[in-house]
Order: structure tokens, then C-alpha cells, then sequence
């Protein structure tokens, strides 16, 4: 497409049309998706004003914390850090399908064989020019055998083949086809640093911001990056991201002005910024759901029928209603929302159901059960609201439920996994495959309910290959169904992503994948002129 027409999209973006509107008018004219949703945001931003320092409080930060792709844990304080300082080949827009970052364009074949074009122009924060070397070398960094981040890991154990091209392409062969790679390659653990340079903590990354301070738990402080190769993003001078892990300390520091935007208000409170003057409460319905996770390859739930009684004694509108305040909708035991293609519609939405919940105690030889759940509000906001409710609920079930109350610094290092059982918060995924692959499959790392299944596993591996969508639901639907019956994931909630704000901020559309606008508001958000 020539330079004309591109301009003439850009400034079609800017006259007010909606931006559903506009991918339809720039997809008739040839455009491909992804280069329209790059045209969208490229324009919109143009009109931000730049400068000032970003304050921003988020949660979920440890003293454990690092900037090294195959240690995160995918927290939100972290990864907003992490992600100011370093970039993606690709990132999720806000209708969940990828978008250019360093690829500027991608094409595939049907042997699974994919080219990646990188950006022109983009350096390094030493100066450093970015090559296709660059991105080869920080992709094979996944393939060590220490790697925690286990969908980074499954992602780049895929490849059967993974070079450059010349100094700006990336040649990609999956030994599985699986159409969703370009999503995957937005995932916050695929950065990209400079060949050779072990040294994640230096933050040397293509990013916005120039790491200036990285305290692990506490704070972030970045300095734009006067090369930065994009317009569309990065209009702050300065971002200073601190973890308050608090949510009362959070509120209170915006409200008093000292911070401009928060993640995760209090869901009890949050109203409270709709109402007043000076702020602003953004929600977006979204993948992000809170589970508790039992492990069938821990007693007590080696028994699958107290798996069931434990799903069947829980009152999931409850939680919604009293613990998110509404601003959600309940679960039914699959990590995949509603609102996402190739969602199961068709499970019995399970429901507090004692009778149920007794009638699988009994199948597991049991007249009542003692259980201890772990849980933090450093797992989520509400979690220990959360677990009380649980615990209320079952005792009418017959199962006494301890609250085993932890500190929110060190929950996902010495709680999640650990222990038999135990509440979790997800962002959601993209894509059903790549939440189901990531997280449940038998060989995932963090397979937080330790469920495996050799029939679910092979038909996650026929569906992401297959080209006929409705071969591919109906493959999707019974991978679901078999989780459903057979996980120890008792799916809560899905929350509303909350983001309490200055109205003296600026923003496009909001990410729906993970909190804090899919952690890259430091990016996206601008001051108003």
C-alpha cells in the first residue's frame, strides 16, 4: 500500500469514526488486521499529549521479583516494570487479536512455518541496533531447562526450527502447527534483549523508558527513551511505578493525588470513583477469573468425587455479589470467558447445590471432610473475603473448611503449587487453546490443580492445527467438557479489569487480557493536554 493511502487511513482514524468502523473501511481497502489495528492506535495517539511523570500503584510486587524472562511470574507490578523497559514482537489489542510491536508483519504457511519482519530503526538503550540475531537468541533463552515461565516454555518448544533471515527476519517451523503463534509471541515473558546480554536486571531493553531504579517489591523508576522507535507509545517523560499492596493504600493515594492511576481498586469502593470529581473508574469485562485450586496429586483430593463436592458446595454468586461487588460475572469451572470463540455453552453451569456437594462426599466414602485452604489477599483482592465465603457455604455441604490465612510476599513462591490447596488468580489468555496449553495440559509447570489427561492433551494438539473451524470447536468443546467433569480448578469468578484514574489521563482502547491494559499502561496512557 502507498504512502498516500496510509495517510489518508491515519487521518480517516482521527475524524471521530469508531474504531469498528475503521478496521472495517482499512481491511476493504487491503489492509491486513494487524496493520490496521497498528494504523488505529498510531493515529489515536498522535493527538496525546506528551511529557509529565507517570505515578502508578499496582500489587502483586515481591522482594523475589526480576526482569529475567524465565523467573517472572507474570505479577502485575513486575510486569508493568518489566514491560516498560523491554518489548514484544507482537501485542493483544482490545479485541484480542495480535498486533505489530518489533514484528512490523508476519505470514505463515500451512507447514507451520512462519516469517516474522522486524522494525527498521529500532535500537537498544545502549545504542544498539536491533537484529533478527537479537530475537532468535532471546527466544532460545525459553529452552532452559530452569525456566519457570512454563508458557514461554511450551511456546518455544514448539519450534523445530528458529533463525534469522538475514539481519530483520525471523524465520519460525512449529513441529505442531498451531495457529495462534503471533498471539503467544505477545506474551509478557517472550521480551527481547540484546544477544549475549545476561544481565536482565541492567533493563537494557527496546522499550519506552530507560531503567533509572529497580527495586524488587517496592518500585520502578524509567526515564523515556529518546530513541524510541514508536510515536504511538511512551508520551511520558518519566514513570514511576510503585507496588502498594494494600488496596486501601492504593485508593488513598490516588485519591489524594499522589498517585494518577491505580490497578485493582477495591471492588467495595471503586464506585467511589465514578462519583468523584477529578476521577474516573475504567471497567472492561475481561479474561482475568480467580479459582481455588485443588491438586489431584495431593491428598485429600487424590479422589475425584471430593473434587466435585468441593465444585458443588461453592456459592459463586455470592462471591460475585459480595466480594466483587458485581463487577463480574460467576465461573463454571473453565478458565475461558464467555465472550471468547469456541467457548463451551453448552456444560450446566454449576451452582451451590449442597445436596450435590453430599451426594459426591458420600461416592468418596465420606459423611463430612476437613480441608484447609490457603489464601491471600496478595493472590487477589478479595481472596480472603473470598475463602470465608467458601467456608460458610460448604459447612452446610458437610465439609469444615479451615481458612489458612498467608502473607501476601512470597504467596506464589511458597504457596501456589505447594500446597494441596489454595486460591489463584489468572489474566485469562487470548486464545482457548493457549490458556488451556499454558496452564493444564499434562507436562505445564504450572498446572496448579495437577490435572493430566492424555485424551484432553491430544485433543488440544488436533485443534489448534485444524484449519475447519467447526472441526475445531467441536474439538475445543469436548477438550472443555473433560476438564470440566474431571479438573480440581473450581473456577470462581471472572472480574471486570478496574482501573481507578486521574481524569487528567489520557487512553485508547483498554486491553482485555490482563490488568493495568494488558500491563502496558505506561505505554499506551498519555496526560491530556
Amino acid at each position: 500500500m502507498n504512502d498516500s493511502k496510509l495517510a489518508h487511513l491515519k487521518s480517516h482514524a482521527t475524524s471521530g469514526v469508531s474504531r469498528r468502523d475503521f478496521m472495517r473501511t482499512a481491511v476493504g481497502a487491503g489492509v491486513s488486521v494487524a496493520l490496521a489495528g497498528g494504523l488505529w492506535s498510531e493515529a489515536r495517539a498522535a493527538t496525546a499529549a506528551k511529557g509529565g511523570t507517570l505515578k502508578a500503584g499496582a500489587d502483586g510486587g515481591a522482594t523475589t521479583d526480576t526482569f529475567n524472562p524465565i523467573e517472572m511470574n507474570g505479577a502485575d507490578h513486575p510486569t508493568l516494570s518489566i514491560l516498560s523497559s523491554f518489548d514484544t514482537l507482537t501485542e493483544i489489542d482490545d479485541a484480542g487479536a495480535p498486533r505489530p510491536s518489533l514484528a512490523e508483519s508476519w505470514e505463515s504457511n500451512p507447514d507451520g512455518t512462519w516469517a516474522f519482519k522486524l522494525r527498521k530503526g529500532v535500537e537498544f538503550h545502549d545504542g544498539k541496533s536491533l537484529t533478527a540475531d537479537d530475537v532468535v537468541w532471546s527466544l532460545q533463552q525459553h529452552l532452559n531447562k530452569d525456566n519457570r515461565v512454563a508458557e514461554a516454555q511450551q511456546i518455544v518448544q514448539n519450534f523445530e526450527e528458529l533463525r534469522a533471515e538475514g539481519p530483520d527476519t525471523v524465520v519460525i517451523k512449529q513441529r505442531e502447527v498451531n495457529f495462534d503463534l503471533p498471539s503467544h509471541l505477545s506474551s509478557y515473558a517472550m521480551i527481547i534483549g540484546k544477544q549475549g546480554n545476561e544481565d536482565w536486571a541492567s533493563g537494557v531493553g527496546t522499550g519506552p523508558y530507560v531503567k533509572e531504579d529497580w527495586q524488587p517489591g517496592v518500585q520502578y523508576l524509567g526515564r523515556k527513551f529518546a530513541n524510541f522507535y514508536r510515536d504511538d507509545q511512551g508520551h511520558f517523560d518519566e514513570v514511576e511505578l510503585l507496588n502498594i499492596t494494600d488496596p486501601g493504600s492504593r485508593m488513598s493515594g490516588l485519591l489524594s493525588g499522589t498517585l494518577h492511576a491505580i490497578g485493582s481498586p477495591e471492588t467495595k469502593t471503586a464506585n467511589r470513583l465514578a462519583q468523584a470529581p477529578g476521577f474516573e473508574l475504567v471497567q472492561v469485562p475481561a479474561t482475568q477469573h480467580f479459582t481455588c485450586d485443588m491438586r489431584a496429586d495431593m491428598e485429600p483430593f487424590t479422589d475425584p468425587h471430593l473434587r466435585q463436592a468441593v465444585k458443588w458446595g461453592i456459592n459463586r454468586q455470592e462471591i460475585v455479589d459480595k466480594v466483587l461487588n458485581g463487577f463480574g460475572t460467576v465461573g463454571n469451572d473453565l478458565p475461558i470467558s464467555r465472550g471468547q470463540q469456541f467457548y463451551n455453552d453448552q456444560l450446566e453451569q454449576r451452582e451451590f447445590d449442597p445436596d450435590k456437594a453430599r451426594f459426591h462426599l458420600k461416592q468418596a466414602g465420606l459423611d463430612s471432610a476437613d480441608l484447609t485452604l490457603a489464601t491471600s489477599d496478595g493472590a487477589f483482592g478479595g481472596a480472603v473475603d473470598a475463602a470465608v465465603l467458601m467456608q460458610n457455604s460448604m459447612a452446610n455441604a458437610g465439609m469444615n473448611v479451615q481458612v489458612d490465612r498467608r502473607p501476601a510476599d512470597g504467596y506464589w513462591s511458597e504457596v501456589w503449587l505447594k500446597v494441596p490447596w489454595c486460591m489463584v488468580y489468572w489474566n485469562g489468555r487470548p486464545t482457548v487453546d493457549w490458556m488451556l496449553s499454558s496452564t493444564y495440559t499434562s507436562d505445564s509447570a504450572w498446572n496448579s490443580s495437577a490435572f493430566r489427561n492424555e485424551t484432553f492433551d491430544n485433543l488440544l494438539i488436533a485443534a489448534r492445527s485444524e484449519a475447519d473451524e467447526t472441526k475445531r470447536r467441536d474439538l475445543y468443546f469436548e477438550a472443555q467438557r473433560i476438564f470440566w467433569e474431571e479438573s480440581g480448578t473450581a473456577v470462581l469468578a471472572f472480574a471486570n479489569i478496574l482501573i481507578g484514574q486521574s481524569d487528567k489521563l489520557g487512553h485508547g482502547p483498554v486491553g482485555v487480557t490482563r490488568r493495568m491494559d494488558d500491563s502496558r499502561l505506561p505505554r499506551r496512557w498519555w496526560f491530556k493536554s
